[in-house]
């Protein structure tokens, strides 16, 4: 069996070559953000559409029908949403490429 500083060694040899392991990197501030970005982006539109969906619904007493359409429109803006959100990804890499 190994010893705890041999074991803390052999799981954390790579470590200090990590660039996640120093948290006062830039770049691992900016990835978390937009990581959180993203989730909320696409958490939040869709549960708000489909509370008001439920909400409609039991006003009006016609279940499915608001509620499937405010998904479906949730779906639509998260889409729209994550996609401009992206864009630029996608065209700086475009533009490294030529």
């Amino acid at each position: 069996m190994l010893s705890t500083s041999k074991k803390n060694k052999f799981l954390f040899r790579n470590s200090e070559n990590s660039e996640i392991k120093n948290k006062n990197n830039p770049k691992f501030f900016y990835t978390v953000s937009l990581g959180l970005e993203l989730g909320f982006l696409i958490a939040l539109p869709l549960v708000f559409f489909i509370t008001l969906g439920l909400f409609l619904d039991k006003k009006f007493k016609t279940f499915p029908i608001f509620l499937i359409s405010f998904i479906i429109l949730g779906m639509l803006i998260t889409f729209l949403d994550v996609y401009y959100l992206v864009l630029p990804f996608i065209e700086k890499r475009s533009q490294n490429k030529k």
